[in-house]
C-alpha cells in the first residue's frame, strides 16, 4: 500500500466526503483556532467542543451547563477576530490560562477553524495542528501508522477489513472565509516536510499530491519563516484589532505537547496514551 499525502488549501475544496474514508484529517488554523485549542488543553481544559455557528455554541453551552453545572462550561469563540457578546472567552490563546480553563469544558466557535473541523468529521481520525504542537502531532501520526501496520500483520486478511487501513493523510487548511491563507499553507508544508522525512526513514511508501508538493516547496523556500508569517494579511488584521501578541505567540514552534484528537462525540481531547491504539 502507498500512503498519499494531500493538502486541501480550503475546506471548500472538499467536494467529495468519500476521500475522507480510510484517512487521517489534520486541521490547521494557526491564526488562531488550532493554536488556541492546543494551548487550552496544555493549560488543563477537560475537552473542547468545536461548533460551526454562534447559535449552536450558545445552545450547546446551555445544554452542558444544565448537565454539569454553570461553572463547568465556558462559551468561547470569535467573529471578525473579536469575542461575541455574552461569551466567556474569545479566540486569543493568551486568554486560556490554567486559572481560567483547568478542568472546564470549552464550547468553541470561530470564523474558520471550527468550521473546518466540522467539515472533516467523517474522517476516522481528526487532529488539530499548528506550529505550536507540530512536532508532537507528527510523532503521534507516525506511532499511529506503525501500530496499525503491526496490528494488520498480526491478523489475516479476513480479520483485517479494508476500512481499517489508512490510505491518505489530508492536511486541511482552514483558510480565511473559504479562501487561501498563506500561514496555514506554510504550516501544512512544514507538516508535509516532517511527515515525508519520517516516512522515508521508516521506509514507508508514499506519494504527494500536487497541492502537497506546492505547500512543501513554499515552506522550503522560506528563509525567514517567522517574518513571513507575521507579515501575512490575517496577521496584519489581528494586529489592527489589538492582537499583535497573539500573532507573535502563534508563530512560535513547539510551545505545546498536546495532540488534540476528535473523540467519537465530536469533542477534542488530548490523547494521553498514544501507545494504546
Amino acid at each position: 500500500m502507498t500512503l498519499q499525502l494531500n493538502v486541501l488549501l480550503s475546506p471548500r475544496l472538499l467536494m467529495d466526503e468519500s476521500i475522507l474514508e480510510n484517512s487521517i484529517a489534520i486541521v490547521i488554523d494557526i491564526f488562531r483556532a488550532t493554536t488556541t485549542i492546543a494551548t487550552a488543553l496544555e493549560q488543563g481544559a477537560k475537552e473542547i467542543v468545536p461548533v460551526a455557528t454562534l447559535a449552536e455554541a450558545e445552545a450547546k453551552a446551555k445544554e452542558l451547563r444544565g448537565r454539569f453545572g454553570e461553572a463547568s462550561v465556558l462559551l468561547c469563540g470569535e467573529r471578525g477576530g473579536l469575542k461575541p457578546t455574552g461569551f466567556d472567552l474569545g479566540n486569543s490563546p493568551l486568554e486560556y490560562t490554567r486559572e481560567t480553563v483547568e478542568g472546564k469544558i470549552l464550547i468553541l466557535s470561530t470564523s474558520n477553524g471550527t468550521s473546518a473541523l466540522q467539515a472533516v468529521k467523517a474522517a476516522p481520525l481528526v487532529l488539530a495542528a499548528s506550529f505550536a504542537n507540530m512536532k508532537h502531532v507528527v510523532n503521534f501520526v507516525m506511532k499511529y501508522l506503525i501500530l496499525r501496520e503491526a496490528r494488520a500483520l498480526q491478523n489475516s486478511d479476513e480479520q483485517s477489513p479494508a476500512n481499517n487501513r489508512i490510505d491518505r493523510i489530508h492536511l486541511v487548511c482552514a483558510g480565511s472565509n473559504g479562501e487561501f491563507s498563506y500561514e496555514d499553507t506554510l504550516c501544512a508544508g512544514a507538516l508535509i516536510d516532517a511527515l515525508a522525512e519520517e516516512l522515508t526513514i521508516g521506509e514507508t511508501s508514499f506519494t504527494c499530491t500536487d497541492s502537497a508538493k506546492a505547500a512543501q516547496l513554499l515552506f522550503r523556500a522560506e528563509n525567514n519563516l517567522a517574518q513571513t508569517l507575521v507579515s501575512t494579511l490575517h496577521a496584519e488584521y489581528l494586529r489592527s484589532i489589538g492582537f499583535g501578541e497573539d500573532v507573535e505567540f502563534c508563530v512560535q514552534a513547539n510551545t505545546s505537547r498536546m495532540v488534540p484528537l476528535r473523540r467519537a462525540d465530536g469533542a477534542l481531547v488530548h490523547w494521553h496514551n498514544p501507545l494504546n491504539l
